[in-house]
């Protein structure tokens, strides 16, 4: 069998496939209303291609994909440069810093860039100084504002792009495999998999030790067949390789390339390092104290409904007794605030949401994924101005 050519001009498309967009786009015209800028014939044919033209399979993922990007305000913003991205993503959190990586550029293509120095990262300070859900956000947020840069250019081509990825992982150490990062990690591929299908074009990795084979076959199992495909391993030559790619003018110093941006090597991307003490959380919000307690059973969910008023707030706390639970927030039926998998042990949940509308809202605690053992659950919920 012919493999797919993923990366066509759009005179390219063929009948079949021009035919299963319009099928797509029609019946899930009102979920697309929402996000009207993600309508485009290579965003949906993103998401033909990645789940195998299956338009039946499609629809409840791109629903759930779309009231991610909109619930985080994504559908009203705009992407200028990778530098602005990668601005907005640092002012987004005092711990963002931490985190590795950021958009270099865009190839010659109009691809876009993305750096990860994951090995630079300390999982051990990183998991105290933030919520989960900080963290998933800030990974939505950065990679819907790539396709944003994606989309523009396309648009300009008339090529399919993509997001080419660089994992660099000079400096590795069995640290980077500490047991409860490494499943919140997981958890972040398969949910940024199940929002952004056919996200990436290339995957690299750079400066691979030994030991990698045994991480992969870790972490191979939460990465699609069709994302393992892109997944290569490059040798001591890795700088030509990528100059050769992308263009050396698209490349960092660190990263072979000519490209300048203040003083250091590596730009503006994040290089993560230990996350100083300060900024690790203290026991000392001021929700913490006495909170309401309630159990969640193993394949259930609890649901809590609170009368919110427009224009005042919601604030939270929470912690689960163990492991990890999906959380939400529902109004009327519609997803409001974005199902994330929070895990607790080191950093309570913690948020805010602004009522558009009065009306009672829906706290969902979510353990369908656990098939053993219920959950207890210690919250508090609060309404101000």
């Amino acid at each position: 069998m012919v493999a797919e050519n993923h990366y066509l001009h759009i005179s390219e498309l063929t009948s079949y496939q021009k035919d299963k967009i319009e099928e797509l786009r029609s019946k899930s015209a009102d979920i697309l209303s929402l996000y009207p800028e993600y309508d485009t014939d290579f965003s949906l044919l993103r998401w033909l291609m990645g789940w195998d033209y299956k338009i039946d399979t499609i629809i409840p993922k791109l629903r759930y994909a779309i009231e991610i990007l909109t619930n985080l305000g994504l559908h009203k913003m705009k992407a200028q440069s990778c530098e602005e991205i990668n601005k907005m993503i640092k002012s987004k959190s005092t711990v963002a810093e931490y985190f590795p990586g950021g958009l270099m550029g865009q190839s010659r293509r109009g691809d876009v860039i993305y750096m990860q120095a994951m090995a630079m990262a300390h999982p051990k300070t990183l998991i105290k100084s933030g919520t989960t859900s900080e963290l998933y956000q800030l990974c939505v947020v950065e990679t819907e504002m790539s396709f944003k840069l994606v989309r523009e250019a396309e648009k300009n081509t008339g090529n399919k792009l993509g997001v080419i990825i660089c994992m660099d992982l000079e400096g590795f150490s069995m640290d980077l495999l500490y047991t409860p990062t490494l499943k919140v990690y997981m958890n972040l591929l398969t949910m940024l998999q199940n929002i952004f299908p056919d996200f990436a074009r290339k995957i690299y990795i750079l400066n691979c030790p030994l030991m990698m084979s045994t991480v992969y076959q870790m972490i191979s199992p939460v990465l699609s067949e069709q994302t393992r495909e892109k997944v290569k391993f490059l040798d001591k030559d890795w700088k030509k390789h990528l100059i050769e790619d992308v263009g050396e003018e698209n490349l960092y110093p660190k990263w072979g390339g000519t490209k300048k941006l203040g003083e250091k090597d590596t730009g503006d991307i994040r290089m993560g390092g230990k996350v100083p003490e300060k900024l690790w959380y203290a026991d000392n919000h001021r929700l913490e104290g006495e909170r309401t307690k309630v159990s969640v059973g193993a394949r259930s969910k609890t649901e809590i409904k609170v009368y919110g008023e427009a224009g005042k707030k919601f604030y939270w706390l929470w912690r689960v007794s163990s492991g990890d639970l999906d959380f939400s927030i529902e109004k009327d039926g519609r997803v409001v605030w974005p199902v994330f998998r929070c895990m607790t042990e080191f950093y309570p949940e913690v948020g805010h949401f602004e009522c558009e509308e009065s009306g009672d809202y829906v706290f969902v605690f979510d353990n369908s994924h656990g098939k053993l053992f219920g959950k207890d659950v210690k919250y508090k919920i609060v309404l101000e101005k």
